[in-house]
């Protein structure tokens, strides 16, 4: 017997503004809450404190923007995308804010699993003596490097584990006309097995600033924003 046809919000969501800094539990229940006031005919768990079946593709840093957040809503019924998007818009504040919304049914239940890499853009505090010349040279070094090994902490201890696969673009950009400091951008890889989070590649590249400047040059993050994921 095949299993029945799903119904499934696809929720792209804008985290910004002082609500980047949400724990992703305090995210969670923000979000389920706005969907019990938009009255969406959404599938609940069982149990005493029924919760909205809600999952989503990858948890953001405290203190990370995200552009486009996705998450997958099960619905009970089929909805329109433009439905979803104007009962659950209104009951979001502007720092989380309804991006996109696309309805899909069928037998599938995971829609989001598929993910592979993130895009980030991370803004640098503007610093006299970290010019572009010197940011260039090390993101060139990193990418040019055949490994480059991080320490983790997991739950079994402290491992090893080589970043630079996992890092497939990474960019400096010339801070803009309306000032700030340069930008980064990188697209990272997201699965569990290859994952590498900014803040290590932007440790490498503090870490190669300082070899080059005997330590008198430091890299210092402004903002920290995730683009989108694909």
């Amino acid at each position: 017997m095949q299993p029945p046809v799903r119904h499934f919000a696809i929720v792209a969501l804008r985290k910004a503004g002082a609500l980047r800094f949400l724990s992703h539990l305090d995210y969670a229940r923000a979000l389920d809450r706005a969907i019990r006031r938009a009255r969406l005919p959404v599938k609940y768990s069982e149990g005493f404190n029924p919760s909205a079946q809600i999952s989503f593709a990858s948890a953001l840093p405290v203190g990370v923007g995200g552009e486009r957040e996705l998450c997958q809503i099960e619905l009970e019924r089929p909805l329109n995308a433009d439905e979803v998007l104007r009962a659950l818009a209104p009951q979001l504040p502007d720092d989380l804010a309804v991006v996109d919304v696309r309805v899909v049914s069928g037998r599938q239940r995971r829609h989001l699993s598929g993910l592979e890499r993130a895009d980030y853009e991370i803004e640098l505090s503007p610093d006299p003596d970290l010019g572009m010349n010197l940011l260039e040279d090390a993101v060139g070094a990193f990418l040019d490097a055949g490994t480059w090994p991080v320490l983790r902490e997991t739950r079994s201890g402290t491992r090893e584990v080589d970043i630079r696969p996992g890092v497939h673009e990474l960019h400096a950009i010339t801070p803009g006309s309306g000032g700030g400091g340069p930008r980064l951008q990188m697209s990272l890889a997201l699965q569990q097995d290859s994952l590498v989070k900014p803040s290590e590649v932007v440790e490498a590249l503090r870490r190669l600033i300082a070899d080059r400047t005997q330590g008198r040059v430091g890299v210092d993050v402004a903002r920290v924003t995730r683009l989108g994921m694909h």
